[in-house]
């Protein structure tokens, strides 16, 4: 009876072995394959300056400005070594909130603060025409910094629909 216990036992724990093995296996395969949809994802994004050149072909912006590394520095915390790329554009009619931006950060860990330092804008726009502009302040009440992969962006403008689909589109 021992030896047909013994026998039973090890053919089990083979068995097992075999199985938790393969277990293991499509894990792996399956890791493995969501690393290379997202980075195939990567890939396929259009630069951002090509992005913002469609934008401006498809909607009318009011006197847009691109800001400088300086600028998103020194008013926002936003350190441009941090960013693969990058545009940030704001109207320079002081009449209108409009504001596109749109960043590739370099390590997705940084995407969390590179939102909050964009949420620092949409909150001093809405505090600029609270009581100044009711118009444009319900615009930039209805914007918001939104996040896809790598890439952090926002857009406050009266074609903002327009513009958030077309860059989702592009990402």
């Amino acid at each position: 009876m021992k030896k047909f216990g013994m026998k039973t036992l090890c053919i089990c724990m083979a068995v097992s072995a075999v199985l938790l093995g393969g277990c293991g296996k499509a894990e792996e395969t399956l890791g493995t394959n969501v690393e290379q949809s997202e980075a195939e994802e990567t890939v396929n994004a259009r630069p951002v300056k090509e992005i913002y050149e469609d934008i401006k072909q498809a909607v009318e912006l009011h006197s847009p400005v691109e800001m400088a590394d300086s600028f998103i520095s020194n008013y926002y915390g936003i350190d441009p070594e941090k960013l693969e790329e990058y545009i940030f554009v704001m109207s320079e009619e002081a009449t209108s909130a409009e504001t596109i931006v749109i960043m590739k950060v370099k390590d997705e860990g940084d995407v969390e603060k590179i939102s909050e330092a964009l949420q620092v804008v949409v909150d001093e726009k809405r505090g600029e025409m609270e009581n100044y502009l009711p118009e444009q302040f319900e615009i930039v009440d209805k914007s918001s910094v939104k996040s896809k992969g790598s890439y952090v962006y926002l857009v406050i403008s009266e074609s903002g629909d327009t513009i958030v689909q077309m860059i989702e589109e592009e990402l």
